[in-house]
């Protein structure tokens, strides 16, 4: 009994020490960049040893991975809560599913949210291509078109898999763009706000979306 808690104890520890590796690379690799921050950054913010980064996460380089997982993970159950408490709705509209994914991304900006810089970082890290794109994204992207494309063929069953995976490629970029160069929108439009721009996101990709379901030239 008092071994399986002991073991219980080291293994709480394990998972502390691990998680605040993840913490302490999400702020240093957004702050720094890869290659500006060392292991010795790393477990100095995460108060453990170096052994530790090879430990749970075999080097620097998977860790960096690994932080990118652990927030689209996050971003995944985010959207899965959303989608299932809209579509369990009654009389929920194209513009409430819309608005409950765009808001997800969105308003990380509004709310200094650490995983707006990890999310903008992976777009920079996917067209600079310091890590493979696969090893960062795997398959959770594609996870992620799956569910958002069936929540959208749920509104409009003539749409197939292919059509609406192409939607949300075009509303993946309506939502990109704003939460990498948000303050370059505000240079221009001074009185912009995240709720204006999820809204006329939303806007936007309803209107493109139904003229699309619905067959409009």
């Amino acid at each position: 009994m008092a071994a399986n808690k002991t073991l219980n104890g080291l293994e709480a520890q394990s998972a502390q020490v691990r998680d605040r590796l993840l913490d302490a690379a999400e702020r240093l690799f957004c702050e720094k960049g890869f290659d500006r921050t060392s292991v010795r950054d790393l477990t100095a913010a995460a108060d453990c040893n170096i052994a530790a980064v090879n430990y749970h996460f075999g080097g620097k380089d998977n860790l960096y991975i690994q932080m990118f997982h652990r927030q689209m993970h996050r971003m995944m159950d985010r959207h899965r809560e959303v989608i299932a408490r809209l579509t369990n709705t009654p009389d929920v509209t194209l513009e409430d599913l819309l608005r409950g994914i765009v808001s997800q991304a969105l308003n990380q900006l509004d709310n200094n949210d650490p995983s707006s810089a990890v999310m903008k970082l992976m777009v920079r890290e996917v067209l600079n291509q310091h890590v493979g794109k696969d090893e960062i994204l795997g398959d959770l992207m594609n996870e992620f078109f799956t569910l958002i494309s069936k929540s959208l063929m749920k509104f409009y069953p003539t749409l197939n898999r292919r059509d609406a995976r192409l939607l949300l490629f075009t509303l993946d970029a309506l939502v990109i763009h704003p939460l990498l160069f948000f303050d370059f929108y505000l240079e221009l439009i001074s009185d912009l706000d995240i709720d204006g721009i999820i809204e006329h996101i939303v806007k936007v990709a309803a209107a493109g979306i139904r003229a699309y379901a619905e067959g409009d030239d």
